[in-house]
């Protein structure tokens, strides 16, 4: 009887142990909303002096500290909230990012990373437990059209233009935000409905993973494209060239040197082999390049003009799409003002022809336990792209650089080893 005794008080008392560091660990996570309302106010100070400044709408951040005051909202919808206030400015560079010590927010995400094609989202990365159903088209997320899903994240998800947009689901996606916007179930599991690569649809939930504790299994393709290096993400730029189709391809995923391929070998390389065979066509690739460093871009720019003699004895090419952004927009930019008739393919960039794609400046709040990055003032440095935005209004700027030839990837050309676009620049030029 005394032992039964001993082992309820030893589970008693592991319980209250339990429950006591539980509630600390809940009331770790409490904040005083004057903590709270101050992280705001250092939000509203950076963008009073950034370069939205004329732009800058003080009322639903005083709102926003009017229900923090007034209890009406914790910490974690106060950072939702402050998303959805960014958002609506369309700026990719206006954005708050939760620190990974942040326990309101969990690590779970999507089991799966898509890819866009046209209007058409396919699994190209899955958890391995899921692999079965990579390359399946994306129907449905939660119940709802993946059109209808899409718009809802879109409160949450920092974009200028349309087709940056579309692109952004290549992202990973929190669960978290997809549960704020009712794509979960009650259970925890997200419902997805897809159509796999024999037709047969299916619909099923997923659980959410934690990435650092999964596997993934990339979607094979049928057949490799020797010209395709542009997939490897680790290259920041490099040259592939097809002497059957008379065409140099060069890759540009990121603007940022590589200290062990400086981009003046990369340049002397490029023009040793134009000048190796008879090419009559250089495609500058930007499918994938998010941006990177002003100074850097501002090199490449240099290195063009210098070479504009050279450049100008082929047909010129860039290839953009909604991933096309930040420093990627402005190098397409100075590469249109220095070779005017090089014609567009792809998609509409992601960022606009104009929007504050300098390096944005960063601000750690404690408080809320995130970080937020706003941009900076470039008019001082970039006279050219500031008199173009001077000259529309500020809704028109939040469309991107357009292409001359509108082309979409398909998947089966992908899984197939071939460029659809590439393949249209091709016909275009022949």
């Amino acid at each position: 009887m005394k032992k039964s005794l001993s082992i309820f008080a030893l589970l008693l008392l592991l319980v209250l142990a339990f429950g006591v560091a539980s509630c600390k660990k809940a009331d770790a996570q409490k904040v005083q909303p004057e903590k709270l309302c101050y992280d705001i106010q250092k939000i509203q100070l950076d963008m009073e002096y950034s370069a939205l400044k004329d732009l800058y709408d003080p009322e639903p951040f005083e709102q926003l500290k009017a229900d923090v005051m007034a209890g009406k909202i914790d910490r974690k919808e106060c950072i939702f909230r402050l998303k959805e206030i960014f958002c609506s400015y369309h700026v990719v560079h206006l954005r708050l990012a939760v620190a990974q010590d942040n326990h309101d927010f969990s690590s779970g995400i999507f089991p799966f990373v898509l890819m866009c094609f046209g209007d058409d989202y396919h699994i190209i990365t899955a958890a391995k437990k899921y692999e079965k159903y990579l390359g399946s088209k994306v129907l449905e997320i939660g119940g709802i059209p993946i059109e209808e899903s899409l718009k809802r994240l879109s409160k949450y998800i920092p974009y200028e233009t349309p087709s940056g947009l579309k692109h952004s689901f290549e992202r990973g996606l929190t669960y978290d935000t997809m549960e704020h916007v009712g794509l979960t179930e009650k259970n925890g599991k997200i419902k997805v409905k897809l159509q796999k690569q024999n037709g047969a649809v299916e619909t099923y939930s997923c659980k959410p993973v934690v990435a650092s504790k999964t596997k993934f299994s990339a979607l094979p393709l049928k057949k490799e494209n020797p010209m395709l290096t542009v997939q490897d993400r680790s290259v920041n730029y490099g040259i592939k060239s097809s002497k059957e189709k008379g065409t140099v391809y060069v890759h540009f995923n990121r603007v940022i040197g590589n200290p062990d391929y400086l981009v003046t070998v990369f340049f002397n390389d490029l023009l040793t082999e134009l000048g190796s065979d008879s090419y009559d066509t250089v495609v500058f690739d930007l499918r994938y390049n998010g941006g990177g460093m002003g100074d850097f871009e501002i090199l490449l720019s240099h290195l063009l003009y210098d070479n504009k003699a050279e450049f100008e004895k082929c047909n010129l090419a860039l290839i953009t799409t909604g991933r096309t952004a930040s420093a990627a927009c402005w190098f397409a930019n100075d590469f249109l003002r220095i070779f005017p008739r090089t014609v567009i393919f792809g998609e509409e960039t992601g960022e606009a022809i104009f929007n504050y794609t300098d390096i944005p400046m960063t601000n750690e709040l404690k408080n809320l336990q995130c970080d937020f990055a706003f941009p900076h003032q470039i008019d001082d440095h970039v006279d050219e792209l500031y008199k173009r935005a001077a000259k529309v209004t500020h809704s028109d700027i939040h469309r991107g650089t357009m292409p001359d030839v509108e082309v979409h990837e398909k998947f089966e050309d992908f899984i197939n080893g071939e460029d659809t676009i590439y393949n249209a620049i091709y016909d275009y030029f022949n």
